[in-house]
C-alpha cells in the first residue's frame, strides 16, 4: 500500500505521526473525546473529514464519511440544533492544533521548521477550520438526514470551493484574493525553503513579515466573510462562543 501511495503522493508520512500507519474505521468513531481519542485520532478524523480525498475506491471514501458524520449527528437531535458535537470536534481539533504548534517549534526533540508552521497556521488551517465552521452552521433547521446529506456535500468538495458554496464567489472574493496570495509564494520553492530555515528569531525578516501581515488581512476578511454570511440571530454565533 505505501508503494502505492508514494507514486502518487511523494512526500512520505512524518516517521511516528499521525498518517504513518493504517487505521480502523472503528477506531475513528469510538471514544470520541475519551481517554483514548489522542492527538492522532482526532487527526486523522478530523482531516479525513474536512479535507479527505480518495486515490481509489471512491464510494468506500464516502461510505466511511458518512459513518462518521452519523456518529456525530445522533437520531435524537432536533431540526433546529446545530450539529454542535460534530462543532465541538472541529473547535477543538483546530484549537490543539493552535497549541501543539509550540510543542512542535519548541519543546519537542526534534524540532520542526518554525517560520513555514507559523505562516501555514495562519492560512491553510484556518481556512480549513472555517470551512468546517462554515459547514456546520449550514446544519441548522434542518432534519437529522439532511444535515447529514448537507455535510456529505459540503465535505466532498475541495476546500476553497466549500467556501464559494456556502458564501458565493463575490462575498468570497477578498478572502480568495489573500489566500490565493499565500499559495503563490508558498509555490516559489525558494521562498518555502527560506521560511523552513527560520526560528523564532527571525520574525522580523522581511519575507516573513511580508506573509504574516497578509495573514492578519486575511483572517479580518474571514471574519468579515463570517458575519455576512451568518446574521446575529444565527446559531452557530452563539455556538462558537457559549
Amino acid at each position: 500500500m505505501k508503494e502505492a501511495i508514494a507514486a502518487i503522493v511523494p512526500i512520505s508520512p512524518a516517521e511516528g505521526g499521525a498518517f504513518a500507519q493504517v487505521e480502523r474505521l472503528d477506531t475513528l468513531i469510538r471514544n470520541i473525546g475519551g481517554e483514548y481519542d489522542d492527538n492522532h485520532n482526532i487527526t486523522r478524523r478530523m482531516l479525513l473529514l474536512l479535507e479527505g480525498e480518495w486515490l481509489f475506491n471512491e464510494e468506500g471514501l464516502k461510505d466511511i464519511r458518512r459513518k462518521i458524520l452519523e456518529r456525530y449527528i445522533a437520531d435524537g437531535i432536533t431540526d433546529h440544533q446545530l450539529a454542535l458535537f460534530l462543532l465541538n470536534d472541529i473547535v477543538r481539533y483546530y484549537r490543539t492544533m493552535a497549541v501543539d504548534y509550540e510543542f512542535k517549534t519548541v519543546e519537542t526533540s526534534k524540532v520542526k521548521p518554525w517560520g513555514i508552521r507559523n505562516i501555514k497556521l495562519i492560512f491553510s488551517r484556518k481556512l480549513l477550520y472555517a470551512s468546517g465552521l462554515f459547514s456546520v452552521a449550514m446544519t441548522a433547521d434542518r432534519t437529522r438526514s439532511d444535515k447529514i446529506s448537507r455535510l456529505e456535500m459540503l465535505f466532498d468538495m475541495p476546500v476553497i470551493d466549500r467556501m464559494v458554496a456556502i458564501c458565493g464567489t463575490s462575498n468570497a472574493e477578498n478572502v480568495l484574493r489573500s489566500y490565493d496570495h499565500f499559495l503563490s509564494k508558498l509555490e516559489d520553492e525558494g521562498i518555502r525553503s527560506h521560511l523552513k530555515s527560520l526560528d523564532r528569531e527571525g520574525r522580523k525578516d522581511p519575507i516573513f513579515r511580508e506573509l504574516k501581515n497578509e495573514g492578519h488581512h486575511f483572517t479580518r476578511e474571514l471574519l468579515k466573510l463570517f458575519e455576512r454570511t451568518f446574521d446575529t440571530t444565527h446559531p452557530i454565533r452563539r455556538a462558537i462562543i457559549f
